[in-house]
């Protein structure tokens, strides 16, 4: 997507005003967020393999989920028109830094390392958990049980680095075996080595975890402490300040209302909820 450079800081805050949410902007602001705002549309980028967050709908095939509900709610409130670029999870951090889309509402976690790059607007406390099959459920009861374990976990997000600081912390300096860890492409890559019993616990988010629940009663369990306590954002490009500011108040004004909760309790995940912030993780 070509997008026009937009230098002029009183531009892009009448660009935002035609587009029915005024507020002024920064002459640091993102090119992207602002052409696309222009022309009436949103670019949002997403990995929809992420249920209930994002997927494909297996009776439809069509995009559905609690980010691809919360995001069409926001175009809406800023009168702007939504379209969905499918990619891979590990390029979406790039899409946004090369101004191909302008957004991402895709199970992301905010990180201090991503900020240098992207800025984010939290939305979602999201909590990263270990999980087994069902029958094996009994075998883990504390933390040092995943000591020497075969523990997958998709190396694109950021519970692949949380479950090497987990293996040195909690196995590795008790004199324990180090965490057996087993990177794959992608959550449901890591939960296919779980399933072919290359692996006996996997790393997911809670609320994946609950969809699979649904889905497939009684297949897994959620065990030991949870990994990660970090909230989900949607990215957009550092220092696009516009953009994130708009999105933050949509959301802010969706929590009031009540609407948020409403879409994330559709998808049974309404303990996500939680007040907006921009970079809220220190």
């Amino acid at each position: 997507m070509k997008s026009t450079f937009i230098k002029v800081a009183a531009t892009a805050s009448a660009i935002f005003m035609l587009a029915g949410c005024g507020g002024a902007a920064t002459s640091s602001t993102s090119s992207a967020g602002l052409s696309t705002i222009k022309s009436g549309v949103l670019t949002v980028g997403l990995s929809p393999d992420f249920p209930p967050m994002e997927y494909l709908d297996p009776k439809t095939n069509q995009l559905t989920g609690a980010d691809v509900d919360l995001v069409n709610e926001i175009a809406k409130r800023l009168n702007l028109k939504v379209e969905f670029t499918q990619q891979k999870f590990d390029q979406l951090v790039n899409s946004v830094k090369t101004e191909r889309v302008d957004i991402t509402f895709s199970g992301m976690s905010d990180t201090v390392a991503r900020q240098k790059t992207v800025d984010f607007v939290d939305y979602f406390k999201s909590v990263g958990r270990f999980y087994t099959l069902a029958a094996n459920k009994a075998k883990y009861t504390k933390a040092t049980d995943a000591c020497g374990q075969a523990v997958a976990v998709s190396s694109a997000t950021d519970y692949f680095p949380k479950l090497q600081q987990f293996s040195k912390d909690t196995c590795e300096s008790a004199g324990l075996p180090a965490v057996n860890i087993i990177p794959t492409d992608s959550g449901a890559a890591a939960r296919l080595q779980l399933d072919q019993g290359r692996a006996t616990l996997a790393i997911q988010g809670a609320e994946n975890l609950v969809y699979f629940a649904q889905q497939d009663p009684g297949k897994y369990d959620m065990v030991l402490p949870d990994l990660t306590n970090t909230p989900f954002g949607a990215a957009v490009k550092k220092g696009n300040t516009a953009l994130a500011d708009k999105v933050r108040d949509a959301f802010a004004a969706m929590n009031t209302d009540g609407t948020t909760k409403k879409i994330l309790d559709k998808y049974n995940v309404g303990y996500g909820l939680m007040a907006p912030a921009i970079n809220g993780v220190k």
